[in-house]
């Protein structure tokens, strides 16, 4: 019988090339080469003539939210990126990796080397268009983002910051509302759209920072308002 990449990485790989459609494929890999097959990997087929590992080409996609996504379906076993690597096994906390290839030009994902790990069809999420927000609450609550939001830098302009209104103070009560509406049905997708517009133009593309205006602030003072009340 022939070698096959296990379905649930295929789905992953589907879910990714319809993501980002013209992303760059020449790192991309599933079946070991010479120099895999002389050692165990995850690469060469297993005695179901599964591959268990695929590689993907960094160019064109978002690195940091297929990662995201690998982590949170149940068949993910390891991965590994830019000389590091993280698994399920250890709570995905990221190690250094120091292995030959430091994998900088593509990221592996490896799944569990079992029959259901690998027939699992289930979605790896990255072409869903709704978020709940106990999902939201969830990436808040990651270390790691919550690093990066700390290196942010958070600044308010416009004349002033309104009494009893601030950028930080409307992010903290989003999370507020966002930690009570858990279990809730999701966050309506005219919400979703009018804050990401809101946020993509107060993004300050030279130095990286978000600069809310007061009727920005406003709109998402609202936006926030209209989430509390579902």
């Amino acid at each position: 019988m022939a070698w096959y990449l296990a379905p649930s990485l295929s789905v992953l790989r589907s879910e990714v090339n319809t993501r980002w459609p013209r992303r760059d494929k020449t790192s991309d890999g599933t079946i070991g080469d010479i120099a895999h097959q002389q050692r165990p990997s995850d690469h060469n087929p297993n005695s179901r003539d599964s591959v268990d590992a695929w590689d993907m080409d960094k160019d064109g996609v978002d690195v940091d939210e297929v990662i995201w996504a690998f982590e949170q379906h149940p068949s993910a076993h390891y991965w590994i990126w830019n000389r590091q690597t993280a698994d399920k096994d250890n709570g995905w906390r990221r190690q250094r990796y120091d292995g030959e290839n430091p994998h900088t030009a593509h990221v592996h994902f490896s799944i569990r080397q079992s029959a259901a790990a690998e027939q699992n069809r289930r979605t790896w999420g990255l072409l869903e268009d709704t978020m709940t927000p106990a999902e939201f609450v969830k990436i808040l609550d990651d270390p790691q983002v919550q690093a990066r939001m700390r290196r942010l830098p958070w600044q308010y302009i416009g004349g002033g910051i309104p009494v009893g209104m601030s950028t930080l103070g409307v992010l903290n009560g989003a999370y507020t509302y966002a930690k009570a509406a858990a279990g809730q049905p999701p966050v309506p997708a005219d919400l979703v759209e009018r804050l990401d517009a809101i946020l993509a133009a107060a993004l300050d593309e030279g130095d990286g920072s978000v600069r809310l205006d007061p009727d920005a602030l406003a709109e998402v003072q609202a936006i926030r308002d209209a989430i509390g009340a579902l």
